[in-house]
């Protein structure tokens, strides 16, 4: 009985961790704007191609998202083309954001008594 209790509780807690550190499209737009911040710094250092630590970053946020990013960034590390790809993914993701925060039924109180 004592084992089972103590079963359930582990798996309360990893449900519990779970949902806390799940990515949001919020979190994941703030995530796109560093990024994005990130290709504006390698463009007023004059690099051509992105550093691997950005490039990883990008490569693993476009594989949380659906819409086939990364397929169509492949491997291809130019600023411009990585930028374009970031700017659909963030369009995406605002959407999504947006109707995630209008999703939610408000409790609308009624001012006046309908007849």
């Amino acid at each position: 009985m004592i084992e089972r209790t103590v079963l359930e509780i582990a798996q309360h807690r990893f449900w519990a961790w779970q949902r806390r550190h799940r990515p949001t499209p919020r979190s994941q737009l703030r995530e796109t704007d560093q990024l994005l911040g990130a290709i504006e710094e390698c463009r007023l250092h004059e690099l051509k191609l992105i550093p691997t630590d950005i490039w990883r970053r990008i490569v693993h946020l476009l594989g949380q998202l659906d819409g086939g990013y990364t397929q169509r960034l492949g491997i291809d590390r130019s600023l411009d083309g990585t930028a374009e790809i970031l700017f659909e993914a963030q369009e995406a993701l605002m959407v999504a954001a947006r109707s995630r925060w209008l999703g939610r039924p408000g409790n609308v109180v009624p001012l006046f008594r309908r007849p």
